[in-house]
């Protein structure tokens, strides 16, 4: 990731959370990148895109197309806002925005669980993270999609789409509090893309 660049201006207390994530690893199937941050949602943001670039629900890429995020099992944005006025529905100076999809099977997105299934993917793993979190909302959609005519050889494809934000509550001592939750939001990817649990020096095929 690209070194900090945020100016002298920036608090303190949001400087520490960018040079925090700046410092972010994760396992090799996870794609991280900094990317410029949505404007008008607060005075201070950072934000990651990210992408399980392999995994069992991987749709392999024809070798004369360039591979995009759509390629991939998983994908989504981290976003992490500041503002020291402490937006009333915030509950805090800090709020966390999330989005992303998983590709799944046609018989599970044909289930109406889905949505909850996904929802919990991301407050269950926050909670096991021990990721500290008060006001969180959000909406979870699935779609699938069928193909006629002249794409009837295409076959039907189905994803779940979470769509989230959450006041993180900062706790004191390592890891910052901001890795915590960008770390367990990477798992989420993780495991809507179906990957198995990580270990260190453990190859996965």
């Amino acid at each position: 990731m690209g070194a900090v660049t945020e100016l002298n201006s920036t608090p303190d207390v949001f400087r520490a959370v960018v040079q925090a994530l700046e410092t972010a690893r994760f396992r090799p199937e996870i794609a991280l990148r900094r990317i410029v941050p949505p404007h008008g949602l607060a005075p201070h943001a950072i934000s990651f895109a990210a992408e399980v670039v392999r995994g069992p629900h991987r749709r392999d890429t024809a070798p004369d197309r360039p591979r995009t995020a759509d390629d991939a099992p998983a994908a989504g944005r981290f976003v992490v806002l500041y503002d020291e006025s402490c937006p009333q529905p915030w509950e805090g100076p800090f709020r966390i925005v999330s989005w992303f999809r998983s590709r799944t099977d046609t018989a599970m997105g044909r289930d109406d669980l889905l949505t909850d299934v996904g929802w919990s993917w991301l407050t269950d793993t926050l909670t096991q993270h021990g990721a500290q979190f008060t006001a969180e909302g959000g909406t979870a959609s699935r779609t699938v999609e069928r193909h006629f005519g002249s794409l009837t050889e295409h076959a039907d494809s189905a994803q779940v789409e979470v769509r989230a934000s959450w006041t993180p509550v900062p706790h004191i001592g390592p890891p910052h509090w901001a890795l915590t939750h960008l770390g367990a939001w990477a798992q989420v990817l993780c495991t809507a893309a179906g990957l198995p649990p990580h270990h260190e020096g453990v190859t996965y095929l």
